[in-house]
């Protein structure tokens, strides 16, 4: 394997570590293994059987962002198609001033997304991929489906060392088929969030999930496809269509931590859900900010 280095600098203001902090356990996978005291990542990215190990190290947010990539691939074209679904994963094209012009007229939400400018969600690169992380969260405290996550990655990614440094991937569907509902069981899996991942898996492998491309132009419809599966309901599916879309039109309104988030940003407003679908593009953020929060003040108030 050749290793090719690449600098990326996203459009001020970006922040994206405190995202991959609250959502990794140091040294576990998930698929990314994040390192906070270097602000590292690494993860593996399977380009149809070839393993592309990627390392990025962020610097200089949220004012001047910088992301180092060290990539490890057969072949140049390989590298940049691995580099393409890193950056994406990272959302480092998204121009968060635009985001703060749209919510500037609601002032509680234009406090809100200065206190954390920059931050953004990451995107997962498949519809199969987010399905089935947002099946082992349903219903689970978000530390508890991290290492629930980590346990399948060991389990059924496939794995690297390069310099002493371990890489995972994300599960391919025919490793999730063979290990069956009583494999994932395993792992601290109900019976009923296994046979939704199986049968996820199964679809995939199939060719009969939805595409990114259709849960973009047809979100409702994507979210009545999804929810025929037995264990996907609407939070379910409306959670994977937000960490595949580009933007952010969608999120999980039904969510604890998004209700009660956005109530408390806007005051007791009766209907936050109305408020933020008004904001189009940028609803998806806007849930996830206020969800954000939430989590927040309840470790602060510890």
């Amino acid at each position: 394997m050749e290793e090719f280095i690449y600098t990326y600098t996203p459009k001020p203001p970006y922040r994206f570590t405190p995202h991959l902090e609250r959502f990794s356990i140091p040294g576990e996978p998930t698929p990314h293994i994040y390192i906070p005291s270097t602000r590292t990542f690494r993860r593996l990215f399977n380009l149809e059987g070839e393993l592309v190990a990627v390392k990025a190290q962020f610097h200089g947010e949220p004012d001047a962002p910088v992301i180092d990539l060290t990539l490890y691939a057969r072949n140049h074209n390989s590298a940049v198609m691995a580099r393409g679904l890193a950056l994406e994963s990272f959302r480092a094209d998204f121009d968060y001033k635009e985001f703060l012009e749209k919510v500037m007229h609601i002032k509680p939400l234009y406090r809100l997304a200065l206190k954390y400018e920059g931050l953004r969600p990451g995107r997962a690169t498949s519809l199969y991929e987010a399905l089935v992380d947002s099946i082992v969260k349903q219903r689970l405290p978000l530390r508890v489906s991290l290492k629930i996550m980590g346990r399948l990655m060991r389990s059924y990614g496939h794995q690297m060392v390069i310099g002493g440094e371990e890489y995972y991937s994300f599960p391919g569907p025919r490793r999730i088929i063979s290990a069956g509902v009583e494999g994932l069981r395993s792992h601290s899996l109900t019976r009923l969030k296994a046979g939704a991942i199986v049968e996820v898996a199964e679809r995939e492998l199939e060719g009969s999930l939805p595409t990114v491309e259709e849960a973009v132009n047809d979100p409702e419809g994507t979210i009545r496809e999804l929810t025929r599966i037995r264990g996907v309901g609407r939070w379910t599916a409306e959670l994977s269509i937000a960490m595949v879309h580009p933007r952010f039109p969608i999120g999980p309104l039904s969510d604890l931590a998004v209700s009660r988030g956005l109530r408390a940003v806007l005051g007791g407003e009766p209907r936050p859900g109305e408020v933020v679908k008004e904001l189009g593009d940028y609803a998806g953020l806007v849930m996830y900010l206020a969800a954000y929060e939430y989590e927040e003040r309840r470790v602060r108030a510890r």
